[in-house]
């Protein structure tokens, strides 16, 4: 293991916390931290009971921090990403790797890696699930030139770091693409289980919801949806308009599902049946590229046709 790896904190809430104490218990013998309210603890307050049971020198400013450390991990709210990189940036030095694991914006995380241009290396992080529950075991996703050498100093003490690109913004980028999926995922959960209710069928509608997605592996669910979908958007399309007459008939919401039967309608209105000969093509990525190829038609007929009537 790297012996002189001097890691620092900006912020020390929960997730820091308890990265600081698995690092810490892995061997990680200089770890450092900063926040407002860090720098006002005393000894004997929560904040600095916990520090001391992380093996964290609590210090008083963002200069000590950058001082001490060489690799300083940002953990703070999403919408203070930049005010504080940009406090930072008069300490850091050009042996410093700044990593960004906020919940910021990927313009934000773009941002940030043009603020440290010529100076100190940049690394764009997400960290993916809920850190109490996982500790240095759940997954971080990195991106951008310098986020391998993030790996290589804290993936020996045990942290799950996977690098997912070369551009900053790309770790930022899956973890609210993800979000698409997972956020309307509950939407539409929502929206069934509340016609269930209505019904008086939400457990069994639940039970059977759960055997159909731990039956198979998800990649399977995935592909299965996704490739299925390419070929018979059509007939789904009716399909689901019942569904959304008899949620209107319950008097339950009908938003995403609406928004499923246009999606639907789009998709058949591709022509994806017709060109993948009604057979579902071999991989997700064959369809993405067929849907990509198909609204990029519809956009440079409509500009042409913008063009002509201007």
């Amino acid at each position: 293991m790297a012996a002189e790896l001097r890691l620092g904190f900006i912020g020390f809430g929960e997730a820091a916390s308890r990265f600081a104490k698995d690092l810490s218990q892995a061997g990680l013998q200089s770890i450092a931290a900063y926040s407002p309210s860090a720098a006002k603890a005393g000894a004997d307050d929560p904040v600095g009971r916990k520090a001391a049971e992380a093996g964290v020198e609590l210090v008083p400013t963002l200069k000590a921090l950058c001082d001490r450390s060489t690799l300083i991990v940002a953990l703070t709210p999403g919408k203070l990403a930049l005010p504080v990189l940009r406090k930072a940036r008069r300490h850091l030095k050009a042996h410093h790797i700044y990593v960004d694991a906020s919940t910021a914006s990927v313009r934000d995380m773009e941002r940030a890696a043009q603020t440290l241009e010529g100076g100190a290396a940049f690394v764009d992080a997400a960290v993916m699930d809920p850190v109490p529950m996982n500790g240095i075991k759940v997954l971080t996703v990195a991106s951008g030139p310098h986020a391998e050498r993030f790996r290589e100093l804290l993936g020996p003490y045990g942290m799950n770091i996977q690098v997912v690109g070369e551009k900053a913004g790309a770790a930022s980028s899956m973890k609210l693409l993800r979000s698409v999926c997972m956020k309307g995922l509950a939407a539409l959960l929502l929206e069934s289980l509340e016609a269930a209710q209505r019904y008086g069928i939400a457990d069994a509608l639940a039970a059977d919801m759960a055997r159909f997605i731990n039956g198979r592996p998800f990649e399977d669910v995935m592909k299965r949806f996704v490739c299925g979908t390419a070929i018979h958007a059509g007939r789904r399309v009716h399909e689901v308009s019942e569904a959304m007459a008899l949620l209107k008939s319950l008097g339950a919401s009908t938003r995403m599902t609406r928004s499923t039967r246009e999606t639907l309608q789009g998709i058949d209105a591709m022509g994806l049946r017709e060109r993948f000969g009604a057979r579902e093509p071999d991989s997700i990525a064959a369809v993405l590229d067929a849907i990509i190829e198909s609204k990029g038609r519809a956009a440079a007929g409509k500009a042409e046709t913008d063009q002509t009537n201007g």
